[in-house]
């Protein structure tokens, strides 16, 4: 058995990120606070020696009091800010479970946003006739009393720490790392593909693809269906492995 280890944004759908989409719902309703505006800003100003992307992960002060319940149905339905999957991202996760593998989404954005991100994934399976069970490493949210704090639960899912987690995964599932695959599209993804025996760049950044080119990783390009086309054609054999 083996583990495939997939991020989201760029990856399995196409940008801009969930988090943005989740964002702009949030402006369009006006659920922010207005000092919220004022506290992200002010922590986004702080040099802490990370860079520009890594404080914006870290920084969810925007969400600062607002309740847990706003990633719900009742709040903004996720699913509704979803885009539809890559259809090659979606022929690759169902190849990975034809195979027996393990499906893994880590991912720096929201946890609610990649648990949205998951059951819609498992339903794209279920379509096809597999039971998934898909896990999810992704960025978690600081709460109290079921109101979210503006902060983090930890290190955001990004970077170095994406290599940590499924390093941690893999040997608590007793899988080696070199038996996995990672697919990922930014160069912050560079650590986790390093990580693993089958790495594919998707969709790659320019930075990643340089990386990727001098690694030997393979370069992969995965559109989006075209406006107006249906999600669900019938399949075939699932696509070989490269």
């Amino acid at each position: 058995m083996s583990i495939a280890f997939f991020d989201i944004d760029g990856t399995l759908v196409p940008k801009p990120s969930l988090e943005l989409r989740f964002l702009g719902d949030l402006l369009q309703r006006r659920k922010i606070p207005p000092g919220n505006y004022l506290r992200w800003a002010a922590r986004m100003l702080r040099s802490d020696g990370s860079g520009f992307r890594a404080r914006a992960l870290a920084n969810k002060m925007y969400l600062r009091g607002l309740p847990r319940e706003i990633f719900s149905a009742a709040g903004a339905p996720a699913d509704r800010l979803l885009p539809g999957f890559f259809p090659a991202a979606i022929e690759r996760v169902w190849w990975h479970a034809l195979r027996g593998d393990a499906v893994v989404l880590v991912s720096g954005t929201l946890r609610p946003l990649a648990e949205t991100v998951k059951a819609a994934l498992e339903r794209e399976l279920r379509w096809r006739g597999i039971e998934p069970t898909i896990a999810v490493l992704a960025t978690r949210l600081e709460s109290n009393g079921g109101t979210l704090t503006g902060k983090v639960h930890g290190p955001p899912m990004l970077g170095r720490t994406k290599a940590v987690a499924i390093a941690g995964l893999a040997r608590a599932r007793g899988i080696a790392l070199e038996q996995c695959s990672a697919y990922g599209d930014h160069e912050l993804d560079c650590w986790m593909l390093a990580a693993v025996g089958a790495a594919f760049a998707v969709n790659p950044s320019p930075a990643l693809c340089r990386v990727a080119r001098l690694s030997g990783w393979r370069v992969v390009d995965w559109q989006p269906l075209p406006p107006g086309t249906a999600r669900h054609t019938p399949k075939g054999k699932g696509e070989a492995a490269g």
